[in-house]
């Protein structure tokens, strides 16, 4: 049977299994049929631009997105190193502007970069009827009182929405303390916000209350700024809550106090705890309707004597019927010690409910002691959370630690040479998608290169690679007969930060040549790299046939910073 005899239910089903760019590029125009249950197909499809070309790119917007306006209902734009100005092109094109899309309902945007860039959106979205998703992750926007409550004002202006997500710049918290909303900051639909790197203070977190009166679902950072003068307004709305706390133990109570209607809560507290016992008066007291609850406390222990005693101490607060039967909860507590060789050496308790549902995990130190409420703690502690790690052979070695599983990692940063116990805590690479590489300074490249070849071997759909500095005595590039079918992104820089851009040795023309005929570099789309000369940003264009985005410096412009982009447009 060919394909355009296939059921519809069948191609829809194929559909399904492909993103909506790639839709339109294989079958859109085909016949009169595929076009009718192409267009039923975007009606619910997402349109993910984060990975396409700029020739891809161009040639959607200016064929056929126009035709779609009243169509599309979920859209991702981002700014990052694969597709530079994306965002700014998407606004400014003449076939259609962001407010004719009339059924959208999400938009997502990614390293806005530009307080211009980010009025010129909310201005946009705010013409949406039936947006209810908006996601923003600015990379480094500032903003000044007037700018965070213009902000605030545009949000609530969005007036159909209904959750929130938002990574702006720390700078917002310091700028809104004194803004005081009124009935046209309100926004009444909206029911969830996450605040990535934003922390909230007391005032900060009264403001949004007051903005957001029917809010259910709150995840975001508290730091106590002192203002004892303020008290928490009550929110009965409420009902789940995800907070990490930083010294703030003592507002905790208070706080819990406002939210009777709180059904699950998960909370982690830096720099003190709250035994089992103090936990449970709180939640019997605030929290009648509590179903779930998960928590992390990492404290400094009083001294360093008598751990057993200490560990045991807190372990025992938690052994109680509230806990494992009502709540179904167990609790583990883990004695670290830092720098050992130094004395007095420092140490930390991490205290945390089982199952383990967090997304970070510390194995940089030595866990000289483990107690639990769990009855098979010999077990191996299985962690299926956490999506981002840094590994050295130094780490996860001891004992304890060794027992630590684990899955679904998805961004993994890797020193070499690595141990063999590296694949027992870390077995499954099934989910990685961004890998960052560093080498020992004494490691010769070519001894690393089996290790590195069989991590690769084990992923499946890791899409990016990034060597941090190697030594300037190697001659060879650090992946010169590496393969791995699915990478398309190289970062040879030096390091993931914009200052590795200075610190990191440049790639020479030798070097170059290697890359050329790297494997890696036949398929690369994306590649950061800092180089020798302007000469050799040429030859990255001719050479590596599948290059989309180039970013680069180099150091004939004197530290200088090349957009390779500007350069590039494939």
């Amino acid at each position: 049977m060919i394909f355009e005899e296939l059921p519809n239910e069948i191609v829809y089903e194929i559909f399904d299994y492909l993103s909506a760019v790639d839709l339109l590029l294989c079958f859109f125009n085909l016949n009169s049929h595929f076009n009718k249950l192409l267009y039923e197909q975007l009606n619910k499809s997402h349109f993910d631009f984060r990975r396409i070309s700029k020739v891809n790119f161009d040639y959607i917007c200016e064929k056929y997105i126009s035709s779609l306006v009243d169509q599309i209902t979920s859209i991702h734009l981002s700014n990052d190193d694969n597709t530079p100005s994306q965002i700014k092109l998407f606004l400014a094109h003449d076939n259609f502007k962001l407010r004719q899309f009339t059924n959208l309902k999400s938009i997502s945007l990614s390293y806005v970069q530009s307080k211009q860039l980010l009025d010129q959106i909310m201005i946009e979205c705010s013409y949406l009827p039936c947006l209810t998703h908006f996601c923003l992750d600015s990379d480094g926007i500032e903003m000044d009182e007037s700018d965070a409550e213009y902000f605030v004002y545009c949000l609530s202006e969005l007036s159909t929405l209904i959750y929130c997500y938002l990574d702006i710049s720390c700078e917002f918290e310091v700028n809104f303390k004194k803004f005081s909303p009124d009935e046209s900051h309100i926004s009444t639909l909206l029911k969830h916000l996450t605040l990535g790197s934003i922390e909230c203070s007391l005032g900060l977190l009264n403001r949004l209350l007051q903005c957001m009166p029917n809010l259910q679902s709150l995840k975001m950072d508290y730091r106590d700024n002192y203002e004892a003068y303020e008290l928490l307004i009550p929110n009965l709305s409420i009902t789940r809550l995800e907070i990490r706390l930083y010294d703030t133990v003592s507002n905790l109570n208070n706080m819990l106090k406002t939210m009777h209607n709180l059904y699950y809560l998960t909370c982690t507290l830096f720099d003190d705890y709250i035994n089992g016992n103090q936990w449970e008066e709180m939640i019997r007291k605030s929290l009648s309707k509590l179903k779930t609850i998960n928590i992390q406390m990492k404290y400094e222990p009083p001294n360093n004597e008598n751990k057993e005693v200490q560990l045991n101490e807190i372990v025992e607060s938690f052994r109680t019927e509230f806990w494992i039967n009502e709540y179904q909860r167990f609790i583990r507590c883990d004695w670290y010690i830092i720098d050992k060789q130094h004395e007095p050496s420092y140490s930390y308790v991490n205290i945390f409910t089982l199952p383990y549902i967090f997304h970070y995990f510390d194995g940089s130190h030595e866990c000289v002691l483990t107690k639990s409420t769990y009855p098979y703690d010999n077990e191996h502690l299985t962690c299926n959370q956490i999506d981002r790690l840094h590994y050295r052979s130094s780490y996860f070695t001891d004992s304890i630690l060794s027992r630590v599983r684990i899955n679904n990692i998805r961004s993994l940063t890797l020193s070499f040479p690595i141990n063999e116990q590296f694949l027992s805590v870390i077995s499954n690479l099934d989910q990685l998608n961004s890998l960052d590489v560093y080498i020992d300074e004494k490691t010769n490249l070519d001894n690393i290169q089996s290790q590195l070849q069989y991590i690769l071997d084990r992923t499946h759909f890791l899409y990016s690679l990034s060597f941090g500095p190697w030594s300037p005595a190697n001659s060879h590039i650090p992946f010169k007969e590496i393969t791995c079918a699915s990478v398309r992104q190289l970062d040879i820089r030096g390091g993931p930060s914009y200052s590795s851009w200075y610190v990191s040795p440049s790639v020479c023309e030798k070097q170059c040549v290697q890359l050329f005929h790297s494997p890696l570099a036949i398929q690369c789309e994306t590649l950061i790299i800092k180089v020798t000369t302007r000469q050799i940003i040429l030859d990255l264009v001719n050479n590596m046939p599948d290059l989309k985005a180039l970013n680069v410096m180099c150091d004939d412009d004197a530290g200088s910073y090349v957009d390779g982009a500007e350069l590039l447009r494939k």
